[in-house]
């Protein structure tokens, strides 16, 4: 059953971080205070005084608060505020009161934190600490990003911390001993327990991920857990996650990257699908969401927070009860809007005054991440302010596709470029008033590393200007594997070994040159070997990588993955001056397998293209009209011929890609077996008739000179 929920904006504070909004918890059905914690530093808790927005404590100015959380007593309701900046933990009671300041000790900022009674859970980078009374208690170094935490009381004294890793991986961590794993098939970004009322659950979670799935864990025992069910419906990354009733059921609640907030019916049995009843957008990405009843008894709402500190709640309360409230409760916002707006432009004009170069340009707060689409192939670059966006200049020394995006409104100018100076694209964005938020989608060729700048002006202060550096790896569209059992990835495999005086940290970082998502410190396996698996996003081929001190090993039954590596290790050898010992053998099998892993993609994409020219006759001579005239063939098509042209749309040069694709193959299979060197030109003419036949015999007769259409082919295991 849907449910209406009408916005009600309550205050702008600074620009904030994901999970940086409380609600304190309340036994009776009465207005709840809320905390809001900014990148000013600044703590602000409200509540509501005769339906009138009130500020009952404000921290003076500093560090970037990145987290905050509510704890309090065991089995008692949460009613104290813990926040995170840099390293340190300070605590307030629900009247500002500080009653905590705690150096953690750790190296790196806090990005996650939990309490829980007297334990303290925080992550850095890819630190787990857990602390009791402020003392140390137990810690685990995962070696990849940490996204969040929780705890889970076991007993009277012992708790669990459920981890969401950042290789697609759930930990369940009991003290320092070794964690069971869930593998998930995207990373986990957030975690929320399952709550009814003010009752946190001991044994589900919400979980959200970085493209957009949600689904709920089931925590069996201290060992085991597993997935119950699982949204897959939309891909924009999810930031917040809550569980409340808002209305005759309890309900999921659901904040999204792109600004989405959704809200879903919780069913009781764990085997059906929570079902949609309500969506609203933001038009910014959000921090944070959660039920509660915040600006009148008993009246549940949405509490919401957006990136540039928009406060505002989406209300169940009628329409009609907010009009007629909204003349004094207008004017008592607009009185406070104004305060708040004299504030600010105080603080503009002294700092400009006490400014020595007032032409110096201010720096933008930008939010911004680069994700790796892996249907298409693609990067979705999203980039957001805490105003609206001017122009966005976007300036390669590589070459890059900019792709179309929809529902992006903002005006594309491409300026022309001498590739001979190492500029490849040049393209200018102008967005429409109000655009705070723009998303750019961009593919880049496998082998060709480089640099993306990115300049970032707004149009409420033109002079303000941020830079962005983003790197263009060699083999970016590639993807991390994770797979437990090595014994299921089968060759044939083209090997690359290299010896030297290089260390295990050193040849982790080159390969940070050349693979996208490398973790933060090397995989380290028995012997003191690193191990990392990835699979192209285009045709799926294995890239398997094994390094220790002084030499490394490379397995991919693509010969072109393996020059490429080769290439970008050897470049960063000799810029360190190391010496490398170079080895490649080649498996003459491994053509066979890259071919038969793109023919079939090749055979759909001709298909589709034949389909589509039909289509298109059959509107030059107007045949459409009748189609009960024509062939069955020739009905499905104009039946389904919607969905065909939305398939070409998304397929429109992958064609072209995938013959690029089998003539670098050529390229560097001629290069690896040592003969002499030919151009993609040169290799596009010989393959040019094989690749229009899509016939594997004369595809491999091209390549090694003799048909293996018929040969026995060896498939060794990779250990």
């Amino acid at each position: 059953m849907s449910i209406l929920l009408t916005r009600v904006d309550y205050v702008n504070v600074g620009v904030t971080s994901r999970g940086t909004t409380c609600v304190f918890a309340s036994e009776t059905k009465q207005s709840q205070k809320f905390a809001v914690a900014d990148h000013d530093g600044v703590l602000h808790i409200f509540c509501f005084k005769k339906g009138e927005l009130q500020v009952l404590f404000k921290s003076l100015p500093g560090p970037k608060i990145n987290r905050i959380v509510m704890g309090g007593m065991t089995s008692m309701p949460k009613d104290k505020i813990f926040l995170a900046h840099g390293n340190t933990v300070v605590g307030y009671t629900k009247k500002g009161k500080l009653f905590l300041k705690f150096e953690t000790g750790l190296i790196d900022s806090i990005t996650a934190l939990y309490v829980l009674g007297s334990d303290l859970a925080a992550c850095a980078r890819d630190l787990y600490h857990r602390y009791r009374e402020c003392k140390d208690a137990d810690s685990y170094l995962i070696g990849e990003k940490l996204y969040d935490v929780v705890l889970v009381p076991i007993g009277n004294t012992a708790v669990l911390a459920v981890l969401a890793c950042g290789d697609c991986a759930i930990r369940v961590l009991r003290g320092t001993k070794n964690p069971s794993i869930l593998r998930l098939a995207s990373i986990p970004t957030i975690l929320s327990l399952y709550r009814e009322g003010d009752k946190e659950s001991h044994d589900r979670i919400l979980m959200g991920t970085i493209d957009g799935k949600v689904g709920l864990l089931m925590l069996d025992n201290e060992k085991n857990i597993r997935i119950s069910w699982v949204l897959t419906k939309m891909n924009s990354e999810i930031t917040a996650l809550d569980s409340y009733e808002i209305q005759d059921s309890l309900d999921l609640i659901i904040g999204r990257q792109d600004g989405s907030i959704e809200v879903y019916t919780l069913p009781s049995d764990e085997d059906i699908l929570p079902l949609l009843r309500f969506r609203y957008n933001a038009g910014e990405s959000i921090s944070s969401v959660i039920g509660g009843i915040i600006s009148s008894d008993d009246c549940p709402e949405l509490l919401v927070t957006t990136y540039s500190g928009k406060v505002f709640g989406l209300t169940s309360k009628s329409s009609g009860f907010l009009e007629l409230n909204q003349g004094k409760l207008g004017i008592n916002k607009l009185k406070f809007e104004i305060q708040q707006l004299q504030e600010e432009l105080k603080k503009e004009y002294m700092g400009s005054l006490h400014s020595e170069d007032t032409l110096s340009p201010l720096i933008l707060s930008v939010n911004h991440r680069l994700i790796l689409n892996k249907e298409d192939a693609s990067y979705t670059l999203l980039v957001e302010l805490d105003r609206s966006i001017d122009n966005i200049l976007i300036q390669s020394d590589t070459p890059i596709e900019l792709l179309d995006v929809e529902g992006n409104n903002a005006v594309m100018s491409l300026s022309t470029c001498n590739h001979d100076d190492g500029n490849f694209l040049l393209a200018t964005y102008r967005c429409q008033d109000n655009t705070n938020r723009l998303e750019i989608k961009l593919r880049s060729i496998e082998g060709q590393p480089g640099t993306l700048q990115v300049y970032v002006t707004s149009q409420i202060q033109p002079k303000c200007c941020r830079k962005l550096l983003i790197p263009i790896c060699a083999l970016s569209l590639h993807t991390r594997l994770f797979i437990e059992d090595n014994e299921s990835i089968s060759g044939p495999f083209n090997e690359l070994r290299l010896i030297g005086g290089f260390t295990l940290a050193e040849m982790h970082a080159w390969l940070a040159f050349a693979l996208f998502d490398v973790p933060e410190r090397p995989l380290i396996e028995e012997g003191s070997e690193a191990i990392m698996i990835y699979t192209s996003t285009l045709i799926g081929t294995i890239l398997k990588c094994k390094y220790k001190k002084g030499t490394a090993s490379f397995f991919s039954e693509n010969i072109s993955t393996i020059i490429i590596l080769r290439d970008i290790l050897t470049k960063k050898a000799t810029q360190r001056k190391i010496k490398l010992e170079v080895f490649c053998d080649i498996a003459d099998d491994s053509i066979t397998k890259v071919l038969e892993l793109i023919l079939p993609k090749l055979t759909t994409l001709n298909e589709l293209v034949e389909k589509i020219n039909i289509l298109d006759t059959l509107d030059t001579w107007e045949m459409k009209n009748n189609p009960a005239d024509m062939c069955t063939e020739y009905q499905n098509l104009i039946k389904n011929e919607s969905d065909l042209r939305q398939q070409m749309t998304k397929s429109c040069d992958a064609l072209q890609r995938l013959h690029a694709i089998i003539t670098d193959l050529y390229v560097d299979w001629e290069r690896a077996k040592g003969s002499r060197r030919i151009s993609s030109k040169q290799a596009s003419e010989k393959l040019h008739s094989a690749i229009e036949s899509m016939d594997m015999a004369l595809l491999l007769q091209a390549f090694i000179g003799k048909d293996m259409s018929a040969a026995s082919v060896s498939v060794p295991v990779l250990l």
